[in-house]
């Protein structure tokens, strides 16, 4: 009974109840999150700021209460983003506001202060709910109600003076597209919409290409200032009541987010300075242009809130820096700091841990390390090696020769046709300009394996030194009889000379061109011990540009570190291969060929059982390997990965894109299929058991092999997409972790947040 009123109590003051979870399964997962954000107080109109809650989990999205007496906001103590109250005065703890395991945010109130609507997943997507604002109560989200109630995103509800009208933002009414640049990822597209405060139809006031947010009402309510960045960067706006007028008022040169007016002519609004990354409050009269940068901190602003008493807050903090133990990930602790965030499924109950990089760091399987991968370079300064400058002399001669023809043709001009040395000139630069457009087509853009690119460039060395023995034969016998013409030929000897012996260069040290040997390093999440494991030394016909290590992972037995190298989602032809690191050992194995792209293996805890993906096919189809014996699982057009098999050798799960929904013709969304061993020992034909139109990916069996966990977009985002990935890019703007039961298909929703999360992990407790 006492743990009981404990476990209670810790949930009511936003203490995490990870005291009794030590035994339960933990599954670990990659989070875009960031770290390192409080609510900072003003009582003097932003003259001093001082930290109002002091939390190692994220505090953000502050709103003052209309009387003055409380700051509501979001935290992620608890685990999932819950709304907490504080009082102003006093040096209360924060308290539970709203309960629920969903997420709650964005909240805003009535200008009564009788009412507080908020952004909640309560019913799977975001919505916008109303709840009575009664602050010593902690209210269930159960009683709140749907404003929006819609299958897209609404976000960033804000009330208008009057209390009538809530304007918002939504991603209803356009179609999801891919990113520009990361097919794969899908893209939201916002506008402002207005609906009545108890509820009732929307009214669309927007209709961009960009992404129109986070409105603001004006003093008497007939206009609405908002963000968009359908020109560029995001600036201001401004709108009447009924969406007309809409012209840009921000000044050129700042980026700006969240606009909250403060008086008739007076915006405060979050600033991105894109020269060093850093978020600042601005102020920015709308009658004169003028900016105030008085508000102005030594440290990332958010989302300023404003009491006409002179009170303020925002969220922010200080950048994290890159530590020991997360280098080239997320600046900051290598584990989200609230963690772990215990969850409940039928049979069990599972703790969730956050890894904040791209793919989760994975964990041993009987310990407390997770490792990651770390490549010391950062940028072209850092990934381009001495032995390429050598390659600057391609240019650097033909400008040589080139003024030496042009220069030439001027002085012989009596005595050999001007021509024949501007001749000269233009085959002096045209050959290096193709040579280095060759090997750059070659190394880089095809990514060829580095025996091709030698053999190409010991070819390009054998015809040049053809041509360059046949100008010096002809430079011997035109001097022999006394030609004016003999040092033309003695020229174009020496450029096929020089640029042969730079393709001699090219073919002995283009491996070593690029400076890729990354390290890995296991940290111990409990202490933060870092311990540096070994040094990947790539397979030496392994093109440098393609060493990126992808999903690693401890096999089940805990005795092999795997992972793959390879392009995540290059051409099926090109080189990608597995890795098998014995921890005990200390040896590296690759276990895979180089020949065709073939990545994000998977073993059976007996090691005699293999999935991967591999392109060997001219598509990318999930292969087997069983007792050396190779079976084309999936053998189809359609593009497969991601493959993972149970334990037990019985079940196969991956993703294909085979009954994928088409997205304007750029990418095919991939749904998960699974396949079981039958009787005879073969493998059933793959069922599909996700059906939902967007992506779906990285499955992942429970050690007993009854649940699948993967990520979602299903429900969508759950912010503004340019708030969060402004803070930290993540293509991918969506991402919640999921379980299904596969005895009846029980679907339950694990994770709650606005950040991109994905690649699970389970790991069992015994």
């Amino acid at each position: 009974m006492m743990k009981k009123i404990l476990l209670i109590s810790m949930l009511f003051w936003g203490i995490p109840p990870t005291l009794f979870s030590q035994s339960n399964d933990k599954i670990f997962y990659s989070s875009f999150r960031p770290e390192g954000w409080d609510i900072h107080l003003s009582k003097d109109n932003g003259k001093n700021f001082s930290a109002f809650t002091n939390h190692e989990s994220l505090d953000y999205d502050a709103k003052i209460s209309p009387d003055g007496e409380w700051v509501v906001f979001t935290s992620e103590r608890n685990g999932p983003p819950q709304l907490f109250i504080k009082n102003i005065e006093g040096d209360t703890l924060p308290r539970l506001l709203v309960s629920s395991n969903s997420m709650q945010d964005q909240i805003d109130f009535s200008p009564d202060g009788k009412w507080i609507a908020f952004v909640s997943t309560h019913e799977g997507n975001a919505d916008i709910y109303k709840l009575p604002f009664h602050p010593i109560d902690t209210l269930d989200v159960s009683q709140a109600q749907n404003l929006t109630n819609n299958a897209a995103g609404d976000f960033r509800p804000k009330y208008s003076n009057d209390g009538k009208t809530i304007a918002f933002s939504s991603d209803r009414d356009h179609p999801i597209k891919p990113h520009p640049f990361f097919a794969f990822a899908m893209q939201r597209t916002g506008d402002i919409y207005t609906i009545p405060a108890n509820g009732g139809k929307a009214t669309r006031l927007t209709e961009s290409e960009g992404w129109d947010g986070s409105p603001s009402w004006s003093m008497d309510d007939n206009e609405i200032y908002f963000y968009s960045n359908r020109n560029g960067p995001p600036s201001l706006f401004k709108m009447t009541l009924n969406g007309e007028g809409q012209e840009a008022i921000s000044p050129d040169g700042f980026s700006c987010f969240s606009p909250l007016l403060t008086s008739e002519n007076t915006l405060l609004f979050t600033n991105l300075n894109d020269d060093n990354k850093a978020f600042s409050i601005l102020g920015f009269d709308t009658e004169t242009k003028v900016i105030d940068s008085t508000l102005v901190q030594d440290l990332d602003m958010f989302n300023i809130d404003y009491h006409f008493d002179g009170l303020m807050v925002f969220h922010g903090g200080k950048k994290p820096l890159e530590t020991n133990q997360n280098k080239a990930g997320f600046e900051g602790d290598l584990v989200v700091k609230n963690g772990p965030e215990t969850a409940m499924l039928i049979d069990r109950t599972i703790d969730l841990i956050g890894v904040r990089r791209a793919f989760a760091a994975p964990p041993s399987i009987n310990g407390n390390e997770i490792i990651y991968d770390y490549s010391p370079a950062r940028g072209p300064e850092d990934l381009i090696t001495p032995y390429a400058f050598l390659l600057a002399l391609l240019p650097l001669f033909a400008i040589v020769w080139l003024i030496l023809g042009v220069v030439n043709s001027i002085k012989k001009r009596k005595e050999i046709p001007f021509w024949k040395y501007l001749l000269f000139s233009v085959i002096a630069v045209l050959i290096p300009v193709a040579i280095g457009v060759q090997v750059f087509n070659k190394l880089i853009a095809m990514a060829l394996p580095i025996n091709n690119v030698r053999w190409f460039a010991l070819i390009l060395c054998v015809l040049l030194a053809l041509l360059g023995l046949s100008a010096r034969y002809l430079y011997k016998k035109r001097k022999a009889a006394n030609k004016h013409i003999a040092p033309l030929y003695k020229h174009y000897f020496l450029m096929f000379a020089v640029n042969g012996l730079i393709m001699a260069y090219v073919a002995m040290f283009c491996s070593s061109f690029f400076n890729v040997q990354p390290d890995f390093f296991s940290v111990d999440y409990t202490t933060k011990e870092v311990t540096h494991l070994f040094k990947f030394e790539p397979d030496p016909n392994l093109n440098p540009l393609l060493i990126r290590i992808i999903d690693t992972k401890f096999t089940p037995d805990g005795d092999y570190l795997q992972f793959s190298v390879g392009g995540f989602r290059t051409d099926p032809n090109v080189q990608g291969c597995v890795y098998r690191y014995h921890l005990k050992d200390k040896t590296l194995e690759r276990i895979t060929d180089l020949d065709s792209n073939n990545g994000f293996a998977d073993f059976s805890k007996d090691n005699s059982s293999m999935v991967f993906r591999s392109g060997r096919t001219g598509t990318m189809d999930i292969f087997i390997k069983e007792d050396k014996t190779l079976t084309n699982l999936t053998n189809s057009p359609a593009k497969e990965n991601f493959p993972v098999i149970s334990h037990d050798g019985k079940k196969i799960a991956f993703c294909s894109d085979v009954n994928g929904t088409d997205i304007n013709g750029v990418v095919k969304t991939m749904d998960i299929f699974i396949s079981n061993r039958t009787a005879d020992n073969s493998w059933s034909e793959p069922k599909q058991i996700t059906t939902y139109k967007g992506q779906e990916g990285h499955p992942h069996f429970s050690p007993d092999g009854k649940w699948l966990i993967f990520s979602t977009e299903e429900y969508g985002i759950n912010d503004e997409q340019p708030l969060v990935q402004s803070y930290i890019f993540s293509p991918q703007m969506y991402g919640e972790i999921t379980a299904i039961r596969l005895e009846d298909g029980e679907q339950i929703r694990l994770t709650h947040n606005k950040w991109e999360d994905g690649a699970p992990l389970w790991i069992s407790a015994n």
